[in-house]
């Protein structure tokens, strides 16, 4: 399966499962629903924009872009995690001027269990492709896709909790924690992308071939993989990392995850001026 075709069909499967669970969150005031919906569109955006980029991206270096297109990925990242802020602010007024009270039935339930089925596809088609091509695209895909699926996970506990909400006091709303809980993880992401792809945009690689020379020793241990890039931000008192590394075709992408894993915990604990580490497997 080639991997446009592969974007495009797990894009239609985002927006499946993106619609409905707006369409049940509407109909039944699911709050919590809702905020979740809004987050899965952006799962679905993320696939289009991935299909402009990539195209973009393997563009040759030219007189006016002579290092290439690279940053292009970056920028479109970027864009992305302004949107999710702005979706987190969407659902914080929602949160504050919606009452609708929400009645639990066991519609949404099959609904849901449905929406895990679709997000369980998406996640094992992309892991049976990417095992063998390590595209950092279909890499952030994939844990794009994975976080939908836990927080799809989470409004399934908020639905069953609420089916005991008779028990609770009438002040405490359980479909309105679960629409904060999902607020705040979306806050938390959208910055955590924005903060990233910045330093991208803003990468300075001079006058840092000491650390360079010193990441690669302390890496030579780890036979897994091989260095083929280091790139180097200083800001302010501490340092940003951009490693490309060149794994095995044989590995998976869980693998390939727990390798990103263990050089993040090794870096930081040997130089405790690594505050950020970025690492793009080839």
């Amino acid at each position: 399966m080639e991997e446009k075709r592969l974007i495009i069909i797990t894009a239609i499967l985002n927006f499946i499962s993106a619609s409905l669970k707006l369409i049940l969150g509407i109909v039944f005031s699911f709050s919590t629903l809702i905020a979740d919906s809004i987050q899965s569109f952006l799962d679905f955006l993320t696939d289009v924009i991935s299909l402009i980029v990539n195209n973009i991206g393997r563009r040759r270096a030219n007189k006016t872009y002579p290092f290439g297109y690279g940053q292009v990925y970056y920028l479109s990242n970027l864009f992305t995690g302004i949107l999710l802020f702005l979706i987190g602010i969407f659902i914080v007024y929602q949160i504050l001027t919606i009452n609708n009270k929400f009645i639990p039935n066991k519609v949404i339930l099959f609904g849901l269990i449905l929406v895990l089925i679709i997000k369980g596809t998406v996640i094992f088609l992309i892991q049976r492709y990417i095992n063998s091509t390590k595209n950092e695209l279909l890499v952030e895909s994939y844990k794009e896709s994975k976080a939908d699926l836990l927080s799809t996970c989470v409004v399934l506990i908020v639905l069953f909790l609420t089916f005991f909400e008779k028990y609770i006091p009438n002040y405490i709303s359980i479909d309105k924690i679960g629409s904060i809980i999902m607020a705040i993880y979306i806050f938390y992401t959208s910055l955590k992308i924005i903060i990233s792809n910045v330093r991208g945009i803003l990468t300075n690689d001079e006058g840092n071939d000491e650390l360079k020379e010193k990441i690669k020793k302390e890496l030579e241990q780890f036979k897994e993989f091989s260095i083929k890039n280091i790139k180097i931000i200083k800001m302010s008192y501490y340092y940003s990392v951009f490693l490309q590394i060149d794994v095995n075709n044989n590995i998976t992408i869980e693998d390939l995850l727990k390798i990103e894993k263990k050089i993040k915990k090794h870096l930081k604990s040997h130089n405790k001026l690594i505050k950020y580490i970025e690492i793009d497997a080839l």
